[in-house]
């Protein structure tokens, strides 16, 4: 079974002012580059460097921004444009939901923090180390696999979890 994965208000607010400040920035370079009529080979490479960065970075953050969960009999199949991300179901050990108030003081260690969604490495002092793959900051769920990994989810439909500790009861 599918699970959406939406984006709260506060990723689509980040998203879009961030995709502004992208266009607005790519459009002063371009401008710059057709008004460049002498020549000036610097400015015309720093121009289009940062622009061709600017279009790496949206695409990038898209690709990995998870899209969806897929619940199957064996996995959990954390949907992505790039790349899934699948966990085996006999590898959880336990599935909870989390409020705020569980995760303590939170840093991103290596992730992204709104821009299409919430992913990647992040600490938490009540947690420990955890990896991200959510689009809100409700519907969270802490997954613990037989490893010691933690992986937090947002589904839309907070019924996954019903259907997850099926397997770990």
């Amino acid at each position: 079974m599918e699970y959406k994965a939406s984006m709260d208000t506060l990723t689509k607010i980040i998203t879009a002012v961030t995709v502004v400040i992208f266009i607005v920035i790519i459009y002063s370079f371009a401008k710059d580059v057709w008004k460049n009529k002498d020549g000036d080979l610097t400015s015309l490479i720093v121009s289009i460097s940062a622009t061709v960065s600017f279009i790496a970075l949206l695409v990038l953050t898209w690709l990995y921004a998870p899209q969806s969960y897929t619940l199957t009999d064996a996995e959990l199949i954390i949907n992505r444009p790039a790349a899934k991300r699948v966990i085996n179901r006999s590898e959880i050990m336990d599935v909870k939901e989390v409020k705020s108030n569980d995760l303590g003081m939170f840093i991103r260690t290596f992730g992204n923090g709104g821009l299409f969604g919430y992913y990647g490495k992040f600490y938490s002092s009540k947690l420990g180390s955890v990896t991200l793959y959510t689009t809100q900051r409700k519907n969270r769920l802490l997954i613990t696999t037989t490893t010691g990994k933690k992986i937090m989810i947002s589904p839309d439909d907070m019924k996954i979890i019903d259907e997850l500790k099926t397997i770990t009861e």
